[in-house]
């Protein structure tokens, strides 16, 4: 190549000679090429959430956390990869693990809130565990939840657990919901590799004693008894050896064969006509003590009025009758003051008449006049005349009567 080339501002070029050295030249810059080939470099450059995945022709490689930038080199890199950083949640973590020098691998728990940048020699824990069928999502299937984030918050599973006899032979699927919590991630990485497996195997185990002591009819009364943890001893215990604890069970339902779902149904609906007549007849029942209280209320709030009609006339008569002898009394105490009065005036009239009378003899006696002789012969006739006669020691008295 014979010419002259441009190279930019903020450009990179690598230069090749015809017996294949090479030279990087940035911009801006003019070159004079004479057997030469200019080869454009890429520049690459991570943010703050971003790292670059360097790899070199012998074999190592690097990794650095943005921001930063790399020009390529056709030397010395086989290929810069711009990769995102994983971030991780509060509710998160990681499970790391690194070889040193020596190929001795380690491993540890990252939490988060963090950003994670792995480094060449690292690589995270990838978990498969059972999850659900995506063409049946009530059935749990193996390895049908993959993924690398732990998270360390409560969580809850639901399945059924098909194939559970009752003590009576009765078949039936039990569906339970489980809410957990993961406590020791150490523990559940040494002790386990599926811990929703674990779960399954150890509800269903439980689920499957519960039923097996216990009749159709028996354990349909006592199916609150599948929301206790109390039912789930090796559910508690197999939880807690893999780092885990079981926060609730919560029981979902049934379902019975086809036959046996069939005859639970006639039964139900049996039972329903049974239980709609019993609340008909309740409630005619009802309506009847309802109209018989409603007459008897009023049979006794008539009583009532009539016994306070009653009342009120014995009051009413009451009422005349002290309003007649109260003015049979004002009248008996008029006439009483009226005649009081009467003898009262009779009384000073006679007082007067004997004070005048007293005023005139006392004048007659003033007067020297002999009151004897004078009253004898005012009343020459008197109107009883007695005589005393005395002989010895014996006096005898004689009534004469009335002599007018």
């Amino acid at each position: 190549m014979i010419g002259l080339q441009t190279i930019r501002d903020g450009d990179r070029v690598a230069v090749w000679s015809k017996n294949g050295t090479v030279r990087v030249v940035d911009g801006p810059r003019r070159l004079w090429l004479f057997r030469r080939m200019v080869q454009p470099l890429n520049r690459y450059s991570a943010e703050a959430n971003e790292y670059l995945a360097i790899r070199y022709r012998d074999g190592r490689a690097e990794h650095m956390r943005g921001p930063a930038e790399v020009w390529h080199d056709p030397v010395r890199h086989e290929s810069v990869t711009v990769m995102p950083a994983l971030p991780i949640d509060a509710h998160e973590a990681l499970v790391i693990y690194d070889r040193d020098s020596d190929g001795a691998v380690d491993r540890h728990v990252l939490r988060g809130p963090a950003q994670y940048m792995p480094e060449p020699n690292e690589w995270l824990h990838e978990f498969t565990w059972h999850g659900s069928d995506p063409k049946h999502p009530r059935r749990k299937v193996p390895y049908a939840l993959r993924f690398k984030k732990l998270r360390v918050i409560p969580d809850q599973t639901y399945f059924d657990i098909a194939d559970v006899r009752t003590a009576d032979d009765a078949l039936i699927v039990v569906q339970v919901m489980i809410f957990f919590e993961l406590v020791d991630i150490e523990r559940m990485l040494d002790q386990t590799h599926d811990p929703i497996a674990d779960f399954i195997n150890a509800a269903t185990s439980d689920v499957i004693d519960f039923a097996a002591s216990r009749t159709f009819e028996r354990f349909k009364r006592e199916t609150e008894q599948l929301s206790e943890i109390a039912t789930y001893p090796n559910l508690v215990e197999r939880a807690g050896r893999i780092g885990y604890r079981i926060n609730n069970v919560v029981y979902r339902g049934y379902e019975a064969g086809a036959e046996l779902q069939a005859m639970h149904d006639h039964a139900i609906e049996a039972r329903t006509s049974l239980q709609l007549e019993a609340e008909t007849e309740a409630q005619a029942q009802q309506l009847a003590d309802l109209k018989l209280a409603r007459e008897t209320d009023r049979d006794r709030m008539r009583r009532e009025l009539e016994r306070q009609q009653t009342e009120h006339k014995q009051a009413m008569r009451q009422l005349e009758h002290e309003e007649q002898l109260r003015q049979q009394r004002a009248e008996a105490e008029q006439q009483a003051t009226g005649q009081r009065m009467i003898h009262e005036v009779e009384l000073e009239h006679i007082e007067a008449r004997h004070r005048q009378r007293t005023t005139f003899l006392r004048g007659l006696a003033e007067m020297q006049v002999d009151l004897t002789r004078y009253l004898v012969a005012q009343y020459q006739h008197p109107d009883r005349l007695i005589r005393i006669d005395g002989t010895g020691e014996q006096v005898h008295v004689h009534d004469d009567g009335d002599r007018r």
